[in-house]
């Protein structure tokens, strides 16, 4: 696909991994729709690519909302017509549980986040990729779903990713004969802020930033029709704390 003139939705973009998701779009000439709960590093996302020559709107929007959702979408349809990709980046930790105690509020709110709200949004650009018959779909997952430990307290984070790459894999199987692809992108250790002091700084020094991840994702949503890459792993190559 040629960025240039198309229509981009990325959720979670106005810091870390989804703000390079939506600079890099842009600087493939796509027209950026940051979606975020917070409206001023929204509107400084917007503003990077504009200053670049770019096409940006910024949309706050709580994405575990549905009329949000659907809101976001019909702004989205009002400005430039289309969607042609959505960019499902928005995502909490929410750890720290063991399950015999985990409270139902804290599962609700991250399977809400990771999997409820990509599988709306989702549902909600479909009729337009499906009319055009073209859309690309990037869910943005995390390595955790290929290992074969999980951390104690991760048990909602763990369900929600690996309920989205089921979602992403019965989609591709959905909307293939439309024209739509669908991916799954699993990043591992990036360093964003997300960190703050937990890992010391040789431990973040190791890890990948966040531009390459925005780099791979334009990539791969730029590969000719013929090519499909339903999953993608993105992993710093010097950091090995994923291997364990």
């Amino acid at each position: 696909m040629d960025l240039k003139g198309k229509v981009a939705i990325v959720t979670g973009g106005g810091t870390g991994l989804g703000e390079s998701i939506a600079l890099a779009l842009a600087k493939g000439g796509a027209k950026i729709v940051v979606v975020g709960r917070r409206p001023e590093p929204l509107n400084d996302v917007a503003a990077k690519i504009k200053k670049g020559g770019g096409t940006a709107r910024a949309v706050p929007a709580d994405v575990t909302k549905e009329p949000e959702i659907k809101r976001l979408v019909q702004e989205t349809l009002k400005a430039y017509g289309t969607v042609h990709v959505l960019v499902n980046n928005a995502g909490i930790g929410g750890g720290g549980f063991h399950i015999k105690d985990m409270p139902t509020q804290q599962w609700d709110a991250v399977v809400n986040t990771n999997l409820r709200a990509p599988l709306l949004l989702i549902r909600e650009v479909l009729p337009t990729m499906i009319a055009q018959r073209e859309g690309t779909v990037v869910n943005i997952l995390s390595n955790i779903i290929y290992s074969p430990k999980s951390h104690p307290g991760s048990s909602p984070y763990c369900a929600s990713k690996l309920g989205l790459l089921g979602v992403t894999r019965v989609l591709a199987n959905e909307v293939h004969e439309y024209g739509i692809r669908v991916h799954a992108v699993s990043p591992g250790n990036f360093k964003t802020p997300i960190w703050g002091d937990r890992r010391p700084a040789e431990d973040l020094n190791k890890m990948a930033l966040p531009e390459d991840l925005g780099e791979a994702v334009r990539w791969l949503v730029t590969q000719p029709p013929r090519v499909n890459i339903e999953e993608l792993t993105v992993m710093p190559f010097f950091d090995e704390s994923w291997r364990n």
